[in-house]
C-alpha cells in the first residue's frame, strides 16, 4: 500500500507539472511559431521532423524500454551496465542518421538544413530519454517528474524570448527555431546527467563486444514496437506532403490538428512512462495491479471523452483562437483528428500492460495489424482526401488497436475490463454533449463553457465513482501542493 501511495503521489506531482508546462510550450511557443512563419514552411517542418521520428528506434532499437523494465527488476545487478548500454546508443545514432539522409535523399528532399537539425533533435532526445529511465527505474519517481518539463521550461524561456521580443532578437524564423530546439534538448540531457552522477550512477564504455547477443537480442521486440509505434503515429504527416497536389499547406493544417492531439495524449504518455517500471515490479513479485490499471484507464478515457466532446462542438471558436483564421477545411480536419485520442490513450495504457508483462512480441503483432490498416488507408485516401485523409486513417487504426490491446490484456493477463464503465464513458460524453448543444445557442462566453464542461465531467467521474477524489486530495496534500 505504502509503494502504490507513493506511485499516485508521484503520478500526481509530474501530471500538475506537465499541465502547466506542456500547454504553455505547445499553445505559447510552437502554436505561434506556425502562425509567424506560415501554414505551408511549417507544415514543411512538420512533416521532416515526422519522417525523423519514424526511423527514431534505429537510434534505441528497444534498448531503453528493454533496460528500463531489467533495471526496476534487478536494480543492483542491472545498473553496472549503464554505460555498455550507452556506448550502443551512440554507435546506433550514427547508424540512425546514415539511414535517415540515404532515405531522404531518395525521396527527393531538398530542404537539407531543417533535416540536419531535426536529426541532431532526435538523437539528443533518445539520450535524454535513456538517462531519464534510469531514473524511473531506479523510481525517483520526484526528481523524473521535475525532468519530464525542464526541455520545455528552457523552449519556453529561450524560445519565448526571441519570439516575444522581435524588436531585441529579431523575427523568427523555422531555421532559428530549429538551432533553439537544438539548444534546450542538449542543456536538458546535461542536466539530467548532472542529476545521475551526484546520486552515485557511473557509465563504464566499453569497446569490445559493443554489439553483444546477449543484450540485443532480448531488446529485437521492443526495438520493433517503437518502429511501429513510430510509423503508425507519425508517417502519415510525411506522406501527406509528399503526395497531396498542395502538401505543404495541408501538412501545415494537419499539424495545428496534431498539435491538440499531441497535447492531449501527453497524460497518456506520462502515465505511461510511470506504468512501465512500477507493473513490471508489482508483476515479478506476483502483487496484484488490477485496482491501478482500472483507475488510470478510468482517468484517461473520461479526460478523453472531455476533450474530444469539447473539440467537436467548439472547433470553429478553437480554430479562430489558436490561428486566426476560420478555414472550413482546417475546422473539418480538427473535429476528425481529436476522436483519435480515445485509441491512443487505450493503446498507451494496454500496450504499457502488455510490455511490462513480458507480451512485446504479441504487442507487435497487434500493431502491426494496424499499421498495415493505416498505411493502406493514407496511401488510397490522402491524394483525394489530404489532411482528412490522415485523419479518419488515426481513428480507425487506433481505435482498433486500443480496442484490440484492451481485449488481450484481458484475456491473457485477467485484468478486468468492468464494461459497465465502458458505457459510462460513452454516456458522459454524450450528456457533455447536449450540454455544449444546449449552452451554445445562450450566447455564452466559451471560457465560461469550457469551466462548465469541465466541471460537469469531474461531477459525471465523481458520481459515477470513476474518480476518487479523496485518494486525489490525498495525492496533493503529501505533495505539500
Amino acid at each position: 500500500m505504502k509503494e502504490a501511495n507513493r506511485f499516485y503521489s508521484s503520478l500526481g506531482l509530474l501530471i500538475i507539472l506537465n499541465v502547466i508546462i506542456k500547454p504553455l510550450w505547445i499553445f505559447g511557443i510552437d502554436r505561434q511559431v506556425q502562425n509567424v512563419v506560415g501554414t505551408a514552411v511549417y507544415g514543411n517542418f512538420f512533416s521532416l521532423f515526422n519522417f525523423s521520428i519514424v526511423f527514431s528506434f534505429l537510434l534505441d532499437w528497444g534498448l531503453t524500454n528493454y533496460f528500463n523494465r531489467q533495471l526496476a527488476v534487478n536494480q543492483e545487478s542491472f545498473v553496472t551496465k549503464a554505460g555498455h548500454f550507452l556506448s550502443i546508443k551512440l554507435l546506433f545514432a550514427l547508424l540512425y542518421a546514415f539511414v535517415v539522409l540515404s532515405i531522404a535523399w531518395l525521396s527527393g528532399v531538398t530542404q537539407w538544413n531543417l533535416l540536419l537539425g531535426v536529426i541532431l533533435i532526435q538523437v539528443l532526445t533518445s539520450l535524454f530519454l535513456f538517462f531519464r529511465s534510469i531514473v524511473t527505474a531506479r523510481q525517483w519517481f520526484n526528481t523524473d517528474a521535475w525532468l519530464s518539463v525542464v526541455d520545455k521550461v528552457l523552449m519556453i524561456v529561450l524560445c519565448g524570448s526571441v519570439l516575444y521580443l522581435p524588436a531585441v532578437a529579431g523575427r523568427i524564423t523555422i531555421q532559428i527555431y530549429l538551432l533553439v530546439q537544438i539548444t534546450c534538448t542538449a542543456l536538458a540531457v546535461a542536466i539530467v546527467l548532472t542529476v545521475l552522477l551526484r546520486r552515485g550512477i557511473h557509465f563504464s564504455f566499453t569497446i569490445n563486444s559493443l554489439l553483444n547477443k546477449q543484450v540485443l537480442k532480448p531488446a529485437l521486440p521492443f526495438a520493433i514496437i517503437v518502429l511501429l509505434m513510430s510509423v503508425h503515429y507519425r508517417l502519415d504527416g510525411f506522406l501527406l506532403a509528399r503526395m497531396h497536389k498542395n502538401g505543404a499547406y495541408e501538412a501545415g493544417i494537419y499539424a495545428g490538428a496534431y498539435r491538440l492531439l499531441d497535447a492531449s495524449n501527453m497524460a497518456g504518455y506520462l502515465l505511461a512512462s510511470f506504468l512501465l517500471p512500477y507493473i513490471a515490479r508489482q508483476w515479478s513479485e506476483g502483487k496484484n495491479i488490477d485496482k491501478v490499471i482500472l483507475n488510470s484507464r478510468h482517468l484517461l478515457m473520461v479526460f478523453s471523452a472531455a476533450i474530444i466532446t469539447t473539440v467537436i462542438f467548439l472547433a470553429p471558436w478553437i480554430q479562430q483562437l489558436l490561428y486566426h483564421n476560420n478555414d472550413i477545411n482546417a475546422i473539418m480536419v480538427l473535429q476528425w483528428c481529436l476522436p483519435a485520442l480515445a485509441g491512443y490513450s487505450l493503446v498507451q495504457l494496454y500496450g504499457t500492460v502488455m510490455t511490462a508483462n513480458g507480451q512485446v512480441v504479441q504487442f507487435c503483432y497487434i500493431v502491426l495489424l494496424c499499421v498495415i490498416l493505416n498505411i493502406v488507408l493514407n496511401l488510397l485516401l490522402i491524394p483525394e482526401w489530404g489532411a482528412m485523409a490522415c485523419c479518419m486513417a488515426a481513428l480507425i487504426s487506433q481505435g482498433i488497436c486500443g480496442i484490440a490491446t484492451m481485449l488481450y490484456v484481458q484475456k491473457k493477463s485477467g485484468i478486468n475490463i468492468h464494461f459497465r464503465s465502458l458505457l459510462m464513458y460513452i454516456f458522459i460524453a454524450a450528456s457533455l454533449g447536449g450540454f455544449y448543444y444546449w449552452a451554445s445557442v445562450t450566447a455564452i462566453n466559451k471560457w465560461i463553457l469550457i469551466i462548465g464542461g469541465g466541471l460537469f465531467t469531474v461531477a459525471a467521474a465523481i458520481l459515477f465513482k470513476l474518480v476518487d477524489i479523496r485518494k486525489w486530495r490525498n495525492i496533493l496534500t503529501q505533495q505539500n501542493l
